[in-house]
C-alpha cells in the first residue's frame, strides 16, 4: 500500500510506524517536525489509531498519573495510559533517544525488544548481528550487499505471524543505514567476536544470555517489567538459532554464516 507524502503541519499528527507498531507525533516546532519528517521518511504510516506523542515545552499538565518516565538530557518523556509526552526536546536527536526509550516500554507487552545489533537481509531471512559499541555491527553493514542491510545500529525483534521476526528501525548507526520499514523470518542471531578467522561457534543458553542481555535496550529497573523482559528473551532463545561468530572484519565472514 503507497502512504501518501505527508506535509508538515503543526494542526495535526505526523504518522509512523516502526516495528508495526503506530504512533501519532505531535510536533509544534516547524523545524524539529521538518527534521522529523527527513529522519522518519521511510515509516511514515497512514494509521490513525497509534499512540499519540505530543512534544511540550520542559513543564506540563498532569491530566493523569503517569505510568512510566524518562530524564535524558534535559528532555523528558512521560508515559501515560492514553498519550506521551516528549518535554523540552531541541534537536532531532533527543527527539529519537526519546523514541527508542518510548518503543522499548511498548513493545514489552507486545513479545518485543530493541537489540544493539546490526540486521542483514539475505534470501529473504533476517540475519541479527549483536554487539555493544566497537563489536563491529558497522564493519558487517559495510561488509554487506548493497540493499540487504535492515539496519545497522539497533535492531527490533518480535513474535508476530506466529514466528520471530526482525524489523528495520530509523535508528542507524555509523553505518547511517537509515532502515528499512520492513521485517523478515529471523534466520539465527549472532553475537560478534573480532577474531584472527571466521568461524561460527555453538553455545550454552547461559552463554547466549550473557552475550544477548548487555545488549538489549531497556531503561527501568522497575522488577516486573525486568522480569517481563527476561521471559520474552527467553522465549525468543527456545525458538530461535544462536550462535557467537568470530570475524575477521572481511566479507568472507558470510562464508562461516551460511555454510
Amino acid at each position: 500500500m503507497l502512504v501518501p507524502i505527508w506535509k508538515p503541519d503543526s494542526e495535526r499528527p505526523f504518522r509512523i510506524s516502526i516495528g508495526s507498531i503506530p504512533f501519532s507525533l505531535f510536533i509544534p516546532q516547524e523545524v524539529l517536525l521538518r527534521q522529523a519528517l527527513t529522519r522518519y521518511r521511510e515509516f511514515t504510516a497512514d494509521s490513525d489509531t497509534g499512540l499519540p506523542i505530543f512534544l511540550r515545552p520542559g513543564s506540563g499538565t498532569e491530566p493523569e498519573s503517569e505510568t512510566f518516565s524518562y530524564d535524558l538530557d534535559g528532555a523528558s518523556l512521560v508515559l501515560r495510559r492514553s498519550a506521551a509526552e516528549f518535554r523540552g526536546v531541541q534537536h532531532e536527536y533527543a527527539l529519537d533517544s526519546l523514541l527508542r526509550i518510548l518503543l522499548t516500554v511498548v513493545l514489552l507487552p507486545k513479545r518485543g525488544f530493541l537489540l544493539h545489533a546490526a540486521t542483514v537481509v539475505r534470501d529473504g531471512l533476517a540475519y541479527v548481528f549483536a554487539g555493544r559499541s566497537g563489536a563491529g555491527k558497522s564493519t558487517v553493514a559495510s561488509l554487506s550487499p548493497a540493499g540487504s542491510v535492515l539496519t545497522d545500529e539497533i535492531s527490533l525483534l518480535r513474535f508476530t505471524d506466529g514466528r520471530w521476526q526482525a524489523h528495520g528501525t530509523p535508528f542507524w548507526g555509523e553505518f547511517r543505514a537509515r532502515g528499512r520499514n520492513q521485517h523478515y523470518p529471523l534466520a539465527g542471531v549472532y553475537s560478534l567476536v573480532q577474531a584472527p578467522e571466521d568461524r561460527v561457534q555453538s553455545i550454552s543458553k547461559k552463554e547466549i544470555l550473557r552475550a544477548l542481555l548487555p545488549c538489549v535496550l531497556f531503561f527501568t529497573g522497575e522488577k516486573r517489567a525486568n522480569e517481563a523482559l527476561l521471559h520474552t528473551v527467553l522465549e525468543m532463545i527456545e525458538q530461535v538459532p544462536f550462535w557467537r561468530l568470530h570475524f575477521r572484519r572481511d566479507a568472507r565472514f558470510w562464508e562461516a554464516v551460511t555454510s
